[in-house]
């Protein structure tokens, strides 16, 4: 399979500027990445799945070279930066694959917008209203970086000191296939977030925590769950292992499917490439989108840029 040609660029919604990739032709395919990564984390399956699929890979609001505005992170409003960035983009649905923090905005978007969001796919991630539910000494062995990004201020004070230092420590801790992280993956992920306001307004993400659950309480009581398809897929070292992942989804979701990959850990889409996409291809090949519309174009790959 021949390599396809990545373009970059960037589109302004409601006044926040987003980065992306593109690659592809066809139906569109957004793929969402989580803490502490941006979209170079699909850099292993990108090509695959640009081969039948307009591919665009969005830096959330506060991550990457997108901008990092002091508000705005809770995830009714990063799900309408998506949805605002595929409108631009000129087309009416998307699937969309989130890992991590991106499945929690891909979460919120298919609530909130399920004419346009035809199939979701979650990785290494249980809903977060389940996460403060369940929450126990077990659990929060795992999650304890949740309860401390939360905190104003002392995380910012603490972290930056060793931006590289607190990083490495979960992609190492993480990581069941440690190789799938490469040197040159990891100093990419350090660069961003040491770019300014960057860790400030990753933790703003976290920060966001009670907006989110406010919200899923809401739809919860109303009754409100996810109408299309849903796949969940985690790594077996990941960090909702323990939990029964396809059990919780289903209490959220109407159809849903998924497995847990062996011999991965919480950074699915490069510790396991070809496991995911295996999962992926059939959940994508029973998609109903047809082509957008309307077709723009991203401006060309800037020399020197990684992708």
């Amino acid at each position: 399979m021949g390599q396809p040609t990545v373009t970059t660029g960037v589109t302004q919604v409601e006044g926040v500027r987003l980065h992306y990739v593109r690659a592809g032709s066809g139906p569109l395919l957004v793929l969402l990445h989580g803490w502490p990564q941006t979209s170079d984390c699909w850099r292993p399956v990108l090509a695959d799945l640009a081969a039948d699929h307009t591919v665009v890979a969005p830096d959330l609001r506060g991550y990457g070279l997108s901008d990092k505005p002091t508000s705005g992170y809770d995830k009714r409003r990063m799900a309408a930066d998506m949805a605002g960035l595929v409108e631009a983009l000129g087309f009416e649905k998307a699937v969309v694959v989130g890992h991590d923090r991106g499945a929690r905005v891909g979460h919120r978007w298919a609530l909130d917008r399920p004419d346009q969001v035809e199939r979701l796919a979650v990785l290494d991630v249980v809903p977060t209203r389940e996460m403060f539910r369940r929450m126990d000494a077990t659990l929060a062995s795992g999650y304890w970086h949740w309860l401390f990004q939360m905190q104003p201020d002392l995380p910012e004070r603490l972290v930056g000191h060793d931006i590289r230092g607190y990083l490495e420590y979960f992609f190492e801790r993480w990581t069941y296939n440690r190789h799938g992280l490469t040197p040159e993956a990891v100093d990419g992920y350090v660069g961003a977030f040491s770019r300014p306001g960057a860790m400030r307004a990753s933790f703003d993400d976290y920060r966001a925590m009670e907006e989110d659950i406010a919200l899923d309480d809401i739809d919860a009581a109303e009754g409100r769950r996810l109408t299309m398809p849903v796949l969940a897929v985690w790594g077996s070292a990941g960090l909702p292992a323990r939990l029964p992942t396809l059990e919780i989804w289903r209490a959220y979701a109407d159809d849903v499917t998924g497995a847990e990959i062996p011999e991965c850990g919480h950074f699915v889409p490069e510790e396991q490439p070809e496991a995911l996409l295996a999962h992926l291809r059939p959940f994508l090949a029973a998609s109903r989108i047809g082509d957008p519309a309307v077709v723009t174009e991203a401006p060309p790959l800037r020399s020197g840029e990684r992708w």
